[in-house]
């Protein structure tokens, strides 16, 4: 069965023309959300005038941006707690309404805004209207979803239309999958750049300390939830995002493999089980190699990924382990007793003493044609867990690539629904290098030292 196709928005030229005179850059939809808090908290800190930080740059590069969502009065509870917590945002912190069931107030938030970045999931559920509003507003939009079914409907729905208005859309800005995209397309480069190609590249999870994120949770539960038996088993591709989908993978699945159990990996000296995130990273990557105008990852370009594991016995463990979780949601009654009596909430999320003490970091080793030679690009996060903190600031980051004239200037041109390497590339590179909690670089694997 298709996924439902349904019809995108009629584009407003005039709306769209009105973009350079907009009142806010950024606008965070969601903002009463767990993470969307934390993104609203980290533009006071970061990004508006009087902030004491030593990293701010509020003066220097100051940002207009608003919180929005559907509920004024938890709007406002957030407003006044940043308010509390940073005194320099008093009075400056604006606040926007907009429902779903009212497409007119969508697009009044929308239209005021040079981009929108969305918290507000599960996407699947409610996710869709905004996406619209932009569309039909001449806004970039840029979210932190992992759903790939709601991924899917938006490419299906408005790739078409947002490419020929030149607008934006892209999914998956946190810590799915930005990371993992971003350092393929690093390391990609790297190559490029020596007159080589890149022929393979392999993602591994190293060392990380953060919590578990309640929001994810209930995403993958809908998503098991609400999508028939015959997507689920098309989502198995990695060329489930990509032009082309199953006529793709199969020109492609002799290089494209997913690892599915636990091996010791000869380039990092670890051993390793299935990656976690695989499920959305692999799809996101390969959507980037298949519409790359850019020439970085070539013909021969495949993706892999893996976490790395302290041991074989923990590599065996650990894969036995995320068997039987899998296992367990796609079947109702253990669904439902995870869902109820075991996994974290919508809206739970760490401690704030986790979310600041938290780290990560992401390693994508690549291979290069000439001689094989291998390099790899290191993602590291800083004094930020991944799943909250860290994707908070990452989506910000990602979401100013768009919002700020300045730095949308620097983006290869074009829109549709983009990837976060193809929209963002090196803007959002040289972004992450320049923030406190990021650093992204290339080098020979020999010379790198891998945590994990």
């Amino acid at each position: 069965t298709p996924l439902p196709r349904l019809i995108s928005p009629r584009i407003d030229p005039t709306m769209a023309a009105a973009a350079a005179a907009r009142a806010y850059d950024l606008v965070v939809w969601g903002g009463s959300g767990f993470t969307g808090r934390l993104a609203a908290e980290y533009l006071a800190r970061r990004y508006t005038p009087g902030s004491p930080d030593p990293n701010s740059k509020g003066s220097s590069g100051p940002v207009r941006w608003a919180i929005a969502g559907r509920d004024r009065v938890k709007l406002e509870s957030v407003r006044e707690s940043i308010e509390a917590k940073h005194p320099h945002a008093k009075g400056k912190i604006d606040i926007l309404i907009g429902t779903n069931d009212d497409p007119a107030s969508l697009e009044s938030v929308a239209c005021v805004a040079n981009t929108v970045l969305s918290f507000a999931g599960p996407f699947a559920i409610c996710g869709a209207p905004i996406v619209d509003a932009c569309v039909k507003c001449g806004t970039d939009y840029c979210d932190i979803t992992g759903e790939t079914t709601f991924i899917r409907d938006a490419i299906d729905r408005h790739d078409a239309s947002a490419k020929s208005a030149g607008v934006k859309l892209v999914s998956c800005v946190g810590y799915d999958s930005v990371p993992w995209d971003v350092g393929a397309f690093a390391v990609a480069k790297h190559f490029r750049d020596e007159g080589d190609e890149c022929v393979g590249a392999v993602g591994h999870a190293g060392a990380a300390r953060g919590g578990v994120s309640g929001g994810t949770i209930a995403s993958a539960i809908n998503l098991m939830e609400t999508t028939p038996w015959d997507v689920l088993r098309r989502m198995g591709s990695p060329f489930f995002l990509s032009p082309g989908g199953d006529a793709a993978a199969d020109a492609a699945r002799s290089r494209w493999r997913t690892q599915s159990s636990w091996r010791f990996d000869e380039d990092i000296g670890r051993w390793t089980m299935p990656s976690v995130m695989a499920g959305i990273n692999t799809k996101v990557v390969a959507r980037s190699w298949a519409i790359d105008a850019s020439g970085v990852y070539g013909e021969s370009f495949a993706y892999d990924e893996s976490d790395i594991c302290s041991g074989r016995f923990a590599a065996a463990f650990g894969t036995a382990a995320l068997t039987a979780f899998g296992a367990a949601l796609m079947f109702p009654p253990t669904r439902w007793l995870l869902k109820n009596h075991v996994l974290p909430k919508p809206g739970q999320g760490p401690s704030e003493a986790l979310r600041e003490g938290g780290f990560a970091n992401i390693y994508v080793v690549g291979t290069g044609a000439k001689n094989g030679d291998k390099a790899v690009a290191h993602v590291e996060f800083k004094g930020a867990d991944p799943g909250y903190k860290g994707t908070a600031a990452l989506a910000v980051e990602a979401a100013l690539c768009m919002a700020l004239p300045s730095e949308r200037a620097k983006l290869p041109e074009g829109g549709g629904c983009l990837t976060p390497a193809t929209a963002l590339g090196t803007t959002l590179v040289d972004r992450m290098n320049a923030s406190e909690n990021f650093a992204v670089d290339v080098k020979p694997l020999a010379d790198a030292v891998i945590r994990g």
